[in-house]
């Protein structure tokens, strides 16, 4: 459905995106994951037309997002990062005004309005509005019309949790009706939960591209978890080493280990039958550059 080739964005000296080839099926849930300044905005900015590749091309459905713009945006829907909107309509207005530009399913304002929790404040102003209901009225702009692909960058931005989870459960019955779904995120569980495949970016490259199931295993592989302990000694590392611990990090009352998920439980109960008492327990999940693969470069994208 979305077919980069060779897509290289440049902004004067500054090489955001570097050549790039990505296609995303029809009807998946694909997540572009990475840090602020990684390139994940400019490629869905790119897929819906609002700046030209500076070489290759983008294709949506076999059209070319440059001379082909008016009939690729027919077909899809884009949230931005940062929705910019005049201060002095109502959210009803705002809506009537995208509804009527895109052509919306008639009576789906109201719908939308009942579904992002924003009828009491459909007649105030969007100065008004907070960022969480900013956040929530970009994604009613969104919701309105019934297209075939969705370009969603950071769209739980500012959500609350209650917010966070509606929008998941409407991504996953976007998906089960057959949508193409291109969204960014900075957040792993989104990715796990809600993606069929996963693209890590760094540095304006895309460095990986995985089915979920292979990410989430390599996520987990590389989780760390950290016990803070009463006491450590030779006995108690030693006993979590013979129960599977792994990659040893030993500080003065905390001990660090990476271990199979099925294993994590096992090394604890070792711990603690060694006579440690856990004070505390936390996992670290790793950061961008290991889930990269080391390809992050400073002076790369903004």
């Amino acid at each position: 459905m979305i077919r980069l080739e060779q897509f290289e964005k440049r902004y004067g000296e500054v090489l955001a995106v570097r050549p790039t080839d990505l296609e995303i099926r029809a009807g998946e849930v694909f997540v572009l994951l990475g840090s602020n300044g990684s390139g994940k905005s400019t490629i869905l900015r790119a897929v819906c037309g609002l700046h030209a590749p500076t070489s290759g091309r983008i294709l949506v459905d076999g059209l070319d997002v440059v001379t082909d713009g008016l009939a690729v945006r027919r077909r899809l829907a884009y949230l931005p990062q940062r929705l910019s909107l005049p201060a002095l309509l109502t959210g009803r207005e705002v809506l009537e005004l995208y509804a009527g530009l895109g052509n919306a399913v008639p009576g789906r304002l109201d719908a939308v309005l009942e579904e992002l929790d924003l009828v009491d404040a459909a007649d105030r102003a969007t100065g008004e509005y907070s960022g969480g209901m900013m956040q929530r009225l970009g994604l009613a702009i969104t919701y309105l019309r019934d297209v075939d692909v969705l370009l969603l960058d950071e769209p739980t931005l500012n959500l609350d949790p209650a917010g966070t989870e509606g929008f998941h459960e409407w991504l996953r019955q976007k998906h089960a009706g057959g949508a193409t779904v291109l969204f960014t995120s900075h957040i792993l569980h989104e990715a796990l939960h809600l993606a069929d495949r996963v693209g890590v970016m760094a540095g304006g490259r895309l460095v990986q591209v995985e089915e979920v199931g292979a990410f989430r295993d390599r996520v987990l592989g590389a989780t760390r978890v950290r016990v803070v302990l009463d006491r450590l000694d030779d006995a108690v590392v030693a006993a979590a080493r013979e129960a599977g611990a792994e990659d040893a990090t030993l500080l003065e009352t905390s001990f660090a280990f990476k271990a199979p998920p099925e294993k994590r439980l096992k090394v604890i109960r070792a711990i603690e039958q060694a006579g440690a008492l856990i004070e505390e327990l936390h996992t670290e999940t790793p950061g961008w550059e290991a889930l990269a693969g080391n390809h992050v470069e400073d002076d790369d994208a903004n």
